[in-house]
């Protein structure tokens, strides 16, 4: 959330400086003053973003491979290109999926090692980009080291395999 205001909105500049400096001492100004058992709520906040998150990629993974089986078991047994070729993209669009809720993840344990060291972190702050070394922007698409982890090339890999050799084989009959 930037505070910023949209140009033309306030005459007064001077109201509009004091107002400003009131809305960000009041949101920043907290830091400090977290007590144990905020700080721990916080903690508790963030950790059920991670599990979340956590579900969410098993469920990707869950929805995936009967949709697999389905359309390359239908392309082989219609021989059809086409409908191994939507199994296909149903992986790669399951597979970017489930990357980026595992690059969410690792944000957010970020975030909750920050606030478990008592870093200035604003109080209940859910943005992990605050936990990244400068803010980093937020990027929606996973990096190569999310698509290479154990949780998704080991389980998507394969299956754009099998994609691969149906659609070869329904080419090549």
């Amino acid at each position: 959330m930037t505070l910023e205001w949209p140009a033309g909105a306030a005459e007064d500049d001077q109201a509009q400086a004091r107002t400003l400096a009131a809305v960000q001492s009041a949101l920043f100004s907290e830091t400090g003053a977290v007590g144990a058992e905020d700080r721990r709520q916080h903690l508790s906040f963030i950790q059920a973003v991670v599990t979340r998150m956590s579900q969410a990629s098993s469920s990707a993974k869950s929805w995936l491979l009967p949709i697999v089986t389905v359309t390359y078991g239908y392309a082989i047994t219609s021989k059809s290109f086409f409908v191994a070729l939507l199994g296909f993209l149903a992986v790669l669009v399951f597979g970017v999926l489930d990357a980026n809720y595992l690059k969410q993840e690792r944000a957010f344990r970020k975030l909750y090692d920050e606030v478990a060291a008592g870093r200035p972190i604003p109080a209940f702050s859910m943005n992990p980009t605050l936990a990244s070394p400068g803010g980093a922007q937020v990027n929606y698409w996973p990096d190569w080291q999310d698509v290479r982890s154990w949780a998704v090339a080991p389980v998507y890999g394969p299956l754009l395999l099998a994609g691969l050799g149906v659609s070869g084989w329904l080419l090549c009959r």
